[in-house]
């Protein structure tokens, strides 16, 4: 099954083979000479324009080689200053709004390329359709526009089957006491279109699901309109050329919408998985991490490192825990000096630095293999010096932040005493306030039977700590607006373990009472296996997260082992029955029924008379108004792994926000509030 990452390079590889499917020899090919007995035919060499918004969906899943091998020779933004290239196509690939038809009008009117290949990544109103007719028409260079396509693909594709509307600080817009009526419905209205551009490339109508009440009813109500609408009146359905699928037909998908305020606590967690981790301490953006380091005499240097699809390490070990990563980055540093060390030894040389000066002398077959193996084993060396520089700066933040602590006292904050945090929040080794305000807003999300005295003595120590109070202010405010969603409204703190815990979740890294304790002797030649030894069997208990319930409800299905424990908390009762319950009065929809309406309540087990005969559902799509982030994900993937038969989940979000970019909106809403 393709992921929807696959699915969308795809499709961007149509378009910038001018909406044709490229060669089925492959696109390795471009640029070289035609070999003989080559059949492919040779590529029609073009630019690329495009506006900020798809620069940043190309960008996140194809790099520059990946557009050269597809025909581009250049790539350009739409706003910038260009020069004329006569005689060479370009492909547009914009958005449809009055500003982009205006400049793409413009560009056309100046002459600047010899054909146009205008794509907007999601549909073209009719309106803004006809003022770019007229627009080209008032200028007689409309003969040069060779194509207009609408491609869907108005979303971003971080992993295989993640995906982000790029939409930043939607929590914050939705909550706002500024926004108006016409701006939510706007908002409402561009969520709706790129959820539309994912089924369509997902070639799939699901049925949805959303709790009553916020944002995600709004958005299951004109997204079931918008695909019941397309369905019954478009000329052309473009979800028609997967209608003969029996299979596909057979295991509809469930879109399960849900709102950020269900779950806050997510958000704030600290993580201990290797993707997690980084996301949380530098941010990942369109696949790249930038991590920004200073030398003893103060000097600050910034580097960014691109993570790639085809990195096999990165595939393999980014949902790991950060200790197992680490050891096996060793593992694989010194594998590759085994291999590099045989290498030189047969080219006669010391180094890979000195692979010019290759013994001549040496046999015919050994200089083949050296010349052959020394591509790979250079960008092996790359790729591992990456994950060597990041693994070592994340080091340095666990040494620095006492994460690991911070992580262990999470593990099990619905079991911790006021004293404990108390004493947590007054230790001088912790000196980061957000720290110490993320764990306190946790404890409270945690423990809905708090005193306030408790939470005035937490408070009072955070205020001692320096910390800025505006967000935890917020969140208060909001779990006295939705008293209803307390039992969910952390993130599985206190619970049990989901069954087959890797070790004991109390004790993550009992065996040595921190990692900062660890790391003092640490430099650049040290073994990072030697500092993380004894703790392969130390790996964090697996819990089921409140959306991962909800989505295990709305697939109708039980895991082994008790899925849906990790919802219990000292504070809440059976996460799991919770989660059902809290189903049972989503709205659900299915635009495939000739009729439209509310499947909601007591009937909520209609909308299963679409799935298997098991009832349950094969196939979910997740996705959260207001932010997601990368525990989310994983513990969706791994809720998915531990099936059987194991599930096929896509997980979304508008946007995909670290701790500290949501504790701003948090922020900023307080203050909006108070203003």
């Amino acid at each position: 099954m393709e992921s929807l990452r696959q699915r969308q390079i795809a499709a961007l590889a149509r378009m910038l083979h001018l909406n044709s499917e490229p060669s089925s020899n492959g696109n390795e090919n471009y640029g070289a000479p035609e070999s003989k007995g080559d059949t492919a035919e040779t590529p029609i060499w073009k630019v690329l324009v495009f506006d900020s918004f798809c620069r940043d969906i190309v960008s996140t899943v194809l790099r520059v080689n990946d557009l050269r091998d597809n025909g581009v020779t250049m790539h350009m933004l739409l706003e910038s200053q260009r020069s004329s290239i006569p005689d060479v196509p370009a492909v547009y690939f914009v958005q449809p709004t009055p500003e982009s038809i205006k400049l793409v009008a413009d560009d056309i009117a100046r002459d600047l390329y010899e054909l146009y290949y205008v794509n907007f990544s999601s549909s073209l109103p009719r309106t803004l359709l006809e003022d770019f007719a007229v627009q080209t028409t008032a200028s007689g260079t409309s003969h040069q526009i060779a194509q207009v396509y609408d491609q869907y693909l108005n979303f971003l594709c971080p992993e295989e089957n993640m995906f982000s509307l790029h939409f930043s600080n939607a929590f914050e817009a939705i909550h706002s006491p500024a926004m108006t009526d016409t701006a939510m419905g706007t908002l409402i209205d561009k969520i709706v279109s790129s959820l539309f551009s994912v089924l369509l490339t997902l070639k799939t109508i699901p049925m949805i699901c959303a709790p009553r009440g916020n944002a995600a009813e709004m958005v299951a109500t004109r997204l079931d309109a918008k695909l019941r609408e397309h369905i019954m009146n478009s000329r052309h359905n473009l979800f028609a050329e997967n209608a003969d699928d029996v299979v596909a037909q057979s295991r509809r998908p469930v879109l399960v919408l849900l709102d950020r305020d269900l779950d806050l606590g997510t958000m704030l967690m600290h993580s201990w998985t290797y993707q997690a981790l980084i996301h949380d301490l530098y941010d990942i953006r369109l696949n790249q991490v930038s991590i920004t380091n200073a030398d003893d005499a103060g000097r600050i240097s910034k580097k960014a490192y691109d993570i790639n699809a085809t990195d096999a390490f990165w595939e393999a070990n980014a949902m790991l825990p950060f200790p197992e990563v680490a050891i096996n980055i060793d593992d694989a540093s010194n594998a590759f000096k085994r291999e590099a060390d045989e290498i030189t030894r047969m080219g006669g040389v010391k180094s890979l630095d000195e692979v010019s000066n290759l013994d001549m002398g040496a046999s015919t077959k050994q200089l083949q293999r050296a010349i052959t193996t020394l591509p790979e084993l250079t960008a092996r060396k790359a790729n591992i010096d990456m994950h060597m520089n990041i693994a070592t700066s994340l080091l340095d933040a666990i040494k620095d932040r006492q994460l690991d602590v911070l992580f262990q006292l999470e593990e099990q904050l619905g079991r911790q005493s006021k004293a404990s945090i108390i004493e947590a929040l007054n230790d001088p080794e912790k000196k980061n306030p957000q720290d110490k305000l993320r764990l306190v807003a946790l404890y409270i999300l945690a423990n809905d039977k708090l005193q306030q005295s408790d939470i005035d003595d937490c408070e009072a120590a955070l205020k001692a700590s320096g910390c800025n109070m505006a967000p935890l202010e917020y969140i208060h405010k909001l779990r006295n607006l939705n008293q209803m969603n307390a039992s969910l409204a952390s993130p599985a703190l206190g619970g049990g373990s989901t069954g087959g815990s890797a070790g004991p979740s109390g004790d993550l890294l009992g065996k040595f009472s921190s990692i900062s304790n660890r790391l003092a002797g640490f430099t650049d030649s040290s073994s990072l296996g030697s500092i993380f030894s004894n703790v392969r069997n130390l790996l964090p208990s697996r819990k089921q997260l409140p959306v991962t319930s909800i989505v295990e409800s709305a697939m109708g299905s039980r895991t082994p082992g008790g899925l849906g424990a990790g919802l219990r908390s000292a504070a809440s009762g059976g996460g799991s029955s919770t989660a059902a319950r809290m189903f049972e009065d989503f709205v659900h929809f299915d635009p495939k029924q000739t009729r439209r309406g509310n499947l909601a309540g007591s009937n909520a087990n209609a909308l299963r008379g679409s799935m298997p005969s098991d009832g349950a559902a094969q196939e979910a799509i997740v996705f959260v108004v207001g932010g997601g982030n990368y525990i989310e994900y994983q513990n969706l993937m791994e809720f998915a792994q531990r099936s059987t038969p194991r599930k096929h989940i896509i997980y979304g979000s508008t946007d995909i926000v670290n701790a500290s970019g949501f504790l701003a909106q948090l922020s900023r809403l307080n203050e909006t509030s108070l203003g």
